[in-house]
Order: C-alpha cells, then sequence, then structure tokens
C-alpha cells in the first residue's frame, strides 16, 4: 500500500530535490524533467512553491524527512538518486549534498 505524504513532508522533499538539481550550479534539461517526474509523483502542486533555501534545510526540513516512515524514505532516495544520475554527471556537489541529506536524515542510499 502506498503512503501519503503530507504536505509538510513534500516540502520538505520539494526543496531538497530542487537544491539537488542546483546543487553544481548547473541545471540540465534531463533533471528538471526528472524533477518534475519526481514531484508529480508525490502529488505535489508546485504552483506557488518556493523551496526552502539550501542554508536553511537543516532547521525547517531536515526534522520532518528524518521522522518519514521507511517506505517514504526509501522513496525520496530513489528520487535523489534519479535526478542526480539524470545528466549523466553525478559531480562532487551533488554527491556531497545528497550524502548530508542521508546522513542527518537517516535515510538509507537507495541507487536504482
Amino acid at each position: 500500500m502506498e503512503e501519503k505524504y503530507s504536505n509538510e513532508e513534500c516540502v520538505a522533499i520539494a526543496s531538497v530535490l530542487c537544491d539537488l538539481v542546483y546543487a553544481d550550479y548547473r541545471q540540465k534539461q534531463g533533471e528538471s524533467e526528472c524533477l518534475k517526474s519526481c514531484l508529480d509523483e508525490l502529488g505535489f502542486e508546485t504552483e506557488g512553491f518556493v523551496p526552502i533555501p539550501r542554508n536553511e534545510l537543516p532547521a525547517m526540513a531536515y526534522a520532518t524527512l528524518k521522522q518519514m516512515s521507511e517506505q517514504k524514505k526509501q522513496v525520496f532516495s530513489r528520487m535523489m538518486t534519479q535526478i542526480s544520475r539524470s545528466d549523466n554527471h553525478f559531480g562532487p556537489r551533488e554527491r556531497k549534498f545528497v550524502k548530508e541529506i542521508l546522513e542527518m536524515c537517516e535515510i538509507p542510499f537507495v541507487h536504482k
């Protein structure tokens, strides 16, 4: 059974994914399409959405991400992997950001 995400969880996930797209200061078409696909999967309405700035994520999103169920964490981890690989360049800034999220929010690494 698929779990429904709360608005708070969607905002936290969407903010991390948006920040991940720009982590290497390059945004490619593949990343944008993958981000849209992930947000659609969440059922998150992006109209008027402003992502939490990266420097504010620890205070505003990490606790929410940490408290999600294991199933939700695995889906979120998969989304981060998909976005990171969508431009065929999983660079050092992206790796560092993903690793920070995985460690700080106790999220398992899902590589597929």
